[in-house]
């Protein structure tokens, strides 16, 4: 020590003092380091979950696809199922008269349009009192749509027309059978019984109680009022 300049021995230790390490520099680099860290970790999950979401909805559309596929070659190679058929002859006043096939359980009027419909020598009237069209046909039925100056009564035979009126005279309401009631237009074996349900309730005394005790709307009685009688 240098004693001749004592202002030195206060400053030697100041100068021979070491500096203090950089903690603060080494905190902040540690600090950058999480922050990079968990930045990449956090980028790297949602690119997963990116790379999943896309390869589900491409599993989900090509097993979509496939179903479909799959659905279409096994529609295309199940046979078709064949529908019962039953051939009937439409003759008279119709536009393409004829044999036609039609499915099982088909009406007369399926059949008159089959045949293109009634042609312009129809009698609408004989036709109406003639021909029930809501009937079921049968196979080897002859239908035959009656023409202008024809006679009222239908051929006689096996394949006589649906729903013909018999030359006997007019149907008595309150005596008539199931079967004879059926044949008049626009009433059906259900129709059929609900007159025979009501006249054995109360007789009918005219031909208008059909529609007063609400059995068939007037547009059907109208059909066939002058085919049937109350005795």
């Amino acid at each position: 020590m240098d004693t001749s300049a004592p202002w030195r021995a206060i400053e030697t230790p100041e100068s021979t003092q070491p500096e203090p390490p950089p903690q603060r520099l080494r905190l902040d680099s540690s600090r950058l380091l999480l922050v990079a860290i968990g930045f990449l970790v956090a980028l790297s999950i949602a690119a997963a979950l990116l790379v999943a979401g896309q390869q589900g909805g491409q599993v989900e559309v090509v097993s979509g696809a496939a179903s479909s596929s799959s659905a279409d070659v096994t529609a295309s190679r199940a046979p078709a199922a064949t529908q019962p058929m039953l051939v009937v002859e439409v003759s008279g006043a119709v536009v393409r008269p004829g044999v036609y096939s039609l499915p099982v359980g088909s009406r007369v009027a399926d059949a008159i349009a089959a045949a293109g419909g009634y042609s312009a020598d129809v009698d609408p009237r004989l036709a109406e009192a003639q021909l029930n069209l809501a009937a079921k046909l049968v196979d080897a039925q002859l239908i035959h749509v009656p023409r202008r100056g024809e006679a009222g009564a239908a051929s006689p035979g096996t394949g006589s027309v649906a729903g013909a009126v018999e030359s006997a005279g007019p149907i008595d309401l309150n005596t008539a059978t199931a079967a004879q009631l059926d044949t008049l237009p626009g009433v059906g074996p259900v129709t059929a019984q609900k007159i025979i349900s009501a006249r054995e309730q109360q007789p009918f005394r005219s031909v208008d109680d059909l529609v007063t005790r609400k059995i068939v709307p007037a547009s059907t009685l109208a059909k066939f009022r002058a085919m049937v009688t109350v005795g």
